[in-house]
């Protein structure tokens, strides 16, 4: 909170803890870190986990409304979620995100919140698609316009609740295109339906940022898009860099973990990034790294190390680093 390099702080909190029970929510735990977050001049990026830590009853909902499961094999643990287009899943969402859009917007140190409808285990983007996991989508009724109706509705349902807020999207691929025209299909026109309805409102992220991403513009990878949504763009580390003995943002190669953050950097400013989460540890432990993405996404200072590639734009002044 003190770290004058620090712009904003990510608060994030599981659905289940925020709304319990249907319609009664408890803002104990959201108010109290907005408020030390604002005391502390910090900007907010509001974040409520809404998949894999949502309420039992909204469960209970979807099963008592005849709704339809998902299954698959979240690394060793059989998970099963509602369909992401559920109608009882996105209408207990929805309800959700107008709550909290009535009792945060009108909150000046909030100015950015998440939005996702395509997430099987977190908030980023995650829709499994081993080969099994294409069979079963499919045999479930998949298809693109039904995801893609989805996330109109929770994107339009964030934009309409935070009319003073920015609202975030995570971006990635379904795979190899076996669940829709091409990799890249939904979370494009996603994101394009959203900015024609909600003009400079959407920000597009990555969050996976580590040294080895594809060097911009990301020609025929997922993060292409990324470069396409241009000027509004951000992202997230991988993972932490300090005390990463599996140097898991360097692709498992040693390195220094304030080099493998300078370095990561450098990708995500490439790209074009407004601002970047940088995971807490980080923040404290690697706080020269701290103070040159800060200046760096600033603009105030030039990248060093491994520069941007020629033709690299330069973000403006005013943005924000996320630990």
């Amino acid at each position: 909170m003190a770290n004058p390099s620090v712009d904003g702080i990510s608060i994030r909190q599981d659905w289940k803890e925020l709304e319990p029970t249907e319609s009664v929510y408890d803002w104990s735990f959201l108010d109290s870190e907005v408020g030390r977050a604002a005391a502390a001049a910090k900007q907010v990026l509001l974040r409520i986990n809404t998949q894999a830590n949502k309420p039992a009853w909204v469960t209970s909902a979807v099963t008592n409304a005849g709704g339809s499961f998902f299954t698959f094999d979240d690394n060793g643990v059989q998970t099963t979620i509602p369909v992401f287009w559920d109608p009882t899943f996105l209408a207990k969402k929805k309800a959700m995100i107008a709550a909290l859009g009535a009792h945060f917007t009108k909150n000046a140190a909030v100015k950015i919140v998440w939005s996702s409808f395509a997430n099987a285990n977190s908030e980023d983007w995650n829709v499994p698609h081993t080969a099994p996991d294409v069979a079963n989508w499919f045999a479930l009724g998949y298809t693109p316009e039904k995801m893609l109706d989805a996330g109109k509705q929770i994107i339009d349902a964030t934009m309409a609740a935070f009319p003073n807020q920015y609202v975030t999207l995570a971006v990635a691929g379904n795979g190899t295109g076996d669940l829709d025209p091409d990799p890249s299909y939904v979370s494009r026109n996603a994101v394009l339906a959203a900015r024609a309805t909600w003009p400079g409102r959407l920000i597009v992220q990555k969050n996976n940022l580590a040294t080895f991403n594809p060097p911009a513009p990301g020609t025929d990878t997922v993060f292409e898009l990324l470069w396409d949504s241009r000027p509004d763009v951000a992202g997230q580390m991988l993972d932490a860099c300090y005390g990463d003995t599996t140097y898991r943002n360097n692709a498992g190669v040693a390195a220094d973990a304030g080099l493998i953050l300078h370095n990561s950097v450098n990708a995500g400013f490439a790209y074009g990034m407004n601002y970047i989460e940088i995971y807490q540890t980080d923040v404290v432990n690697l706080p020269l790294e701290i103070s040159y993405a800060h200046n760096v996404l600033l603009g105030t200072a030039p990248p060093t190390g491994s520069p941007p590639p020629p033709g690299a734009p330069k973000p403006p002044s005013g943005l924000q680093l996320e630990p």
